[in-house]
């Protein structure tokens, strides 16, 4: 029991500041002190996470698991919830109102999807993934008296809970087929084999739908566009990358952790999966003509390079997760500068002239928009080539070319914002000023994508322990 609470004191100290934020609301704290204390709790956290127990620990009876696996998506979490926070810290709310309430819920999702990561249970799986979803559909509609915010919440909860509980039909199938819902019994069950191949399949395809919803992929992206329009900047960028991690996170818990999960034709279906995704969100986000539509679109194409990699087996789960890795960085960069320069949902016409305006937000919006199309010598090149590589070392030539396709594709509607900013027009002068919690993420996400588009070894030694 002891080694059980040692291993979630990461989560322990963010629900006490989650407490301490709510009760800091209530007291008329202002947004910019809240936010210093959600920030401070999710470095605590991040800390804490040295001093849990060694990998091989029962922790709570299985329910969850205590790998190298866990640990490092635990710390991807928390990178994640920091840098929204400071992105959050240096936006321009409307008002003070709820602010405690929005920090709350932030780190109640990033606890959500700490414990997702380290599930060792299906039940827990589902637990943790619902508790993410309620919190998500109160984060896209904060803005009660938005139009657009309250249709996002209420999008983003019909198709979450068709998808949720979609899956959870699947786990409970996976039960009655098992015996149980530990994840070590159930590989147990399904070395010994006697289970029925097309009901575990069945399972299978409604679990899968559930982690994909999480993911964006094709076809269950439908709600992407919408929700990322209606809520506020940095609760999409959030959407953009916790979520969609996580997604891939358990794709590779649950399926690649127990081969007889996956049937003979799986490597087609996550092959025609990936072609799909990046293509229609590569299609939808060249006819947009509101920025934050065509990163949400962007961010679909993008989860289709990653299944890309998982598609490539194996070998290829170091390339998509190297890929994650990358894309946090590129598209909260991307995002916070869209959220920096323009207005909430502006849309290419409010671009016009930044080079001028903004000359260091418009380069720096440049050099995401680069990378995120895969231009070496940032690290969006990199990441894609490693996915193209592993495509092409497993033989899916057609893949590889998918993924080139898709990337020369996407160039042209990246260049789009490149080209309002630089050469057109606008009538305003009126510089633009980034507050200083926007420079830092600003300055930390373009950092990373050029020192790691140089200088890729850090991330790929970590991935080699993560996957040996």
């Amino acid at each position: 029991m002891i080694s059980s609470i040692q291993f979630v004191i990461p989560e322990l100290i963010l629900t006490c500041g989650a407490l301490a934020l709510l009760m800091g609301g209530v007291f008329g704290l202002r947004r910019k002190m809240l936010g210093f204390m959600a920030l401070f709790s999710v470095v605590m956290g991040f800390l804490a996470l040295s001093g849990t127990p060694g990998a091989g620990n029962i922790v709570f009876s299985g329910m969850l698991t205590n790998d190298i696996f866990g640990f490092a998506m635990r710390a991807f979490v928390f990178l994640a919830a920091g840098l929204t926070l400071l992105m959050s810290m240096g936006y321009r709310w409307p008002d003070e109102e709820d602010a405690g309430e929005y920090y709350f819920f932030l780190l109640a999702a990033t606890i959500s999807m700490t414990l997702a990561v380290s599930a060792g249970n299906l039940l827990m799986i589902y637990l943790a993934v619902e508790a993410l979803s309620i919190i998500s559909y109160v984060l896209a509609c904060y803005f009660k008296k938005d139009l657009y915010s309250t249709e996002a919440g209420l999008k983003y909860f019909l198709f979450g809970a068709l998808s949720t509980g979609i899956m959870l039909y699947g786990i409970s199938l996976v039960y009655g087929l098992a015996g149980t819902l530990d994840l070590a019994g159930i590989g147990a069950r399904l070395a010994a084999g006697g289970i029925h191949a097309p009901m575990l399949a069945l399972a299978g395809v409604m679990i899968f739908a559930g982690l994909a919803f999480k993911a964006s992929l094709v076809p269950f992206h439908m709600w992407v566009a919408d929700v990322y329009e209606g809520a506020p900047w940095p609760v999409a960028a959030f959407f953009s990358i916790g979520p969609k991690a996580l997604g891939f996170a358990l794709l590779v818990k649950v399926f690649l952790g127990f081969p007889a999960f996956v049937t003979s034709g799986w490597e087609g279906i996550a092959v025609a999966l990936a072609i799909a995704t990046m293509t229609l969100g590569n299609l939808a986000a060249f006819h947009q003509t509101s920025v934050k539509r065509l990163l949400a679109f962007s961010s679909v194409a993008q989860a289709g390079y990653m299944l890309a990699g998982l598609a490539s087996g194996v070998p290829g789960v170091k390339a998509a997760f190297f890929y994650i890795v990358i894309y946090a960085f590129m598209n909260m960069g991307a995002f916070a500068c869209a959220a920096f320069l323009s207005s909430e949902r502006a849309d290419l016409d409010a671009f016009k002239g930044l080079g001028r305006r903004a000359p260091a937000g418009a380069f720096i919006f440049s050099v995401f928009l680069v990378s995120l199309a895969g231009l070496p010598p940032l690290a969006g090149f990199l990441a894609k080539f490693f996915v193209i590589l592993c495509a092409v070392d497993a033989r899916q030539y057609v893949l590889a070319g998918a993924v080139v396709a898709n990337s020369i594709l996407a160039f042209f509607y990246y260049l789009k914002i490149i080209k309002a900013m630089y050469f057109e027009e606008t009538s305003s002068v009126e510089p633009i000023k980034v507050p200083l919690c926007g420079q830092m993420v600003l300055v930390l996400c373009l950092l990373a994508v050029v020192v790691l588009g140089l200088w890729p070894q850090p991330v790929m030694n970590i991935l080699a322990v993560v996957f040996p």
